[in-house]
Parts: C-alpha cells; sequence; structure tokens
C-alpha cells in the first residue's frame, strides 16, 4: 500500500497532467479562431519530433524557434513552440524540410501569448527558406562554440541539444566524462559545478560509496538471473573490479549521475547509480 507522501505526489502528477491537459484543450479552441500569419525563424539544436500522451492515439509535431519574426516585424529573441497533429507519413516530410539550426519560413496561427503563458505556433504549412539578414545573424551567433575554463575542470564546452557542459576530469587517476547541466532558472551552471566540486573533493569517499551500493543493490540480481550455466557465483569483490567508472552527470540541485561500464556482468548494459550531495547513493540501474 502506498504511504501518504507517494499518493500525494501521485495526486500532484495527476494534478499537473490534468491542468496541461486543460491548457492545451484552450490553445486549440484559440488557434480554431485565430487568422494566418506568415513567420520567419530560427530552428534551434533540436530539429521536429513528435510524441503522443495516452490516451489520446494521435500523435503531435513539436519543435522550437530559439528566435523568429512575423513578416515585416522585428525579431523577438524569446522561444516560440511551433506544434501540429500529424497525418501519417507527416512526420518524415516534415523532418525532411525542417532542419535543427536552419532558417525556416512557415505558415502558422499564431498565439503570442498562449494559455501556457509563452508563445506558441500551430503550423499550417512550410515555405521556401527566407533570406534574412537577421535572422541569419542570429544562427551564426547560436552556432558559435560556447566554451568555459574550469580550473580544476579544464575546458568545457556547451551541447545546446542536451543543454548541458561536456568535458573531461581526472577522478580516481582515470579519466572520466562529464556533464554538467545548465540551471533553467538563470541559464547558468554555477550550482551544478559546485556539485561536481563536492564530489571531486571527496572523489576516494564518493567512488567507495558509489560502488559499495552497486554492489548491495545488483550482486544478487547478477548471481540470480545473469549467470550462464557454467559460471560460478560473483564475489563482491570481483563485481566492484568488474564496473569501471564512465561518466558522471550532475545537476543543479545536487543531484548525480555516475554511469559505469558493466565489465559483461550484464551482458554489456550499463551500471548506472543515482542519488545527490545530501542523500547518498539512492538508486541502482543496468539500463541499456
Amino acid at each position: 500500500m502506498p504511504n501518504k507522501n507517494q499518493c500525494d505526489s501521485t495526486k500532484s502528477m495527476a494534478d499537473i497532467v490534468k491542468e496541461a491537459a486543460i491548457k492545451k484543450a484552450k490553445l486549440e479552441q484559440e488557434f480554431a479562431t485565430l487568422p494566418e500569419t506568415i513567420i520567419y525563424g530560427v530552428v534551434g539544436a533540436n530539429g521536429p519530433s513528435a510524441g503522443n500522451s495516452p490516451p489520446h492515439q494521435e500523435w503531435s509535431l513539436i519543435f522550437s524557434l530559439i528566435a523568429w519574426k512575423e513578416a515585416g516585424g522585428k525579431i523577438n529573441p524569446s522561444r516560440l513552440i511551433v506544434s501540429k497533429q500529424l497525418a501519417n507519413g507527416e512526420l518524415q516530410a516534415i523532418q525532411d524540410r525542417v532542419k535543427k539550426e536552419s532558417l525556416v519560413q512557415l505558415k502558422v496561427k499564431l498565439s503570442r501569448v498562449s494559455p501556457f503563458g509563452d508563445a506558441r505556433a500551430q503550423l499550417l504549412s512550410i515555405l521556401n527558406p527566407p533570406n534574412d539578414t537577421e535572422l541569419k545573424a542570429v544562427l551564426e551567433q547560436y552556432k558559435s562554440p560556447v566554451e568555459i575554463t574550469h580550473p580544476e575542470f579544464g575546458l568545457l564546452t556547451f551541447n545546446r541539444s542536451l543543454n548541458w557542459f561536456e568535458g573531461s576530469i581526472n577522478w580516481m587517476g582515470q579519466p572520466v566524462r562529464v556533464s554538467i547541466s545548465v540551471d533553467e532558472e538563470n541559464a547558468s551552471i554555477a550550482s551544478s559545478i559546485k556539485t561536481l566540486e563536492a564530489l571531486y573533493r571527496h572523489a576516494s569517499d564518493w567512488s567507495k560509496k558509489i560502488t559499495d551500493y552497486a554492489v548491495a543493490e545488483l550482486l544478487d540480481l547478477k548471481n540470480e538471473s545473469w549467470r550462464t550455466e557454467d559460471q560460478e557465483e560473483v564475489t563482491a569483490s570481483a563485481f566492484a573490479q568488474a564496473m569501471q567508472l564512465e561518466s558522471i552527470t550532475v545537476d543543479s540541485d545536487g543531484e548525480f549521475e555516475f554511469w559505469h561500464h558493466d565489465g559483461d556482468l550484464f551482458w554489456g548494459h550499463s551500471i548506472l547509480i543515482t542519488g545527490s550531495l545530501a542523500e547518498g547513493p539512492l538508486d541502482a540501474d543496468i539500463p541499456g
């Protein structure tokens, strides 16, 4: 039986989903009343994708413009979310014409302030790409590499499609990839950097905590379900030695992910340990 906190959490998520559905319905009603208009825009690091949410069966297209303007108007530097209900086979046709980090000209219905509080557009058709000097300059600036240098972690490069900075650090004498998420509220990595710095200062302690937790949570699973018929039971020591840390991901709220190569313990699946600075390791998984 779920405890009270679990029930509260479930209720809260249900409320969020319900609220989003109400806003979406209001937006669709608004689109039905709006005139058609032409906009030019800059597609960001992620091109068009699609998804659906039960109980709805239809698929919805979505992509974002990082800057846009109405024909003859001024550039709006805020994000515009573009969506469309898809017919069969339509997604591929749109993806063939709308590429990431490109200029587009679209016929849309435009809600400048949608029920979600941001600007949204319903895609009607895709026109020929615009020859717009201002938007070309925005795109060129957007595509320029964004790099910072940390005194301990060296060069960190921004990955726009994942919204984090990437680099490599020396962790316990071994090179390890790091991913440092950007805090969306202030577009900064300062808090995430502090998470990595706290882990790095006590690397030996955290390494032991992570490894011990993985053994405690996954050793029985290995021996009960992931052994071949002629394979002996794996000891705790052998399990720990087989794990090879590959990357660390950190967030602004102190949460982290430690990704390991499994050393064939789980036939090529990763070993993922997640947790936080405040609570330590909290979950073990074998994704992939």
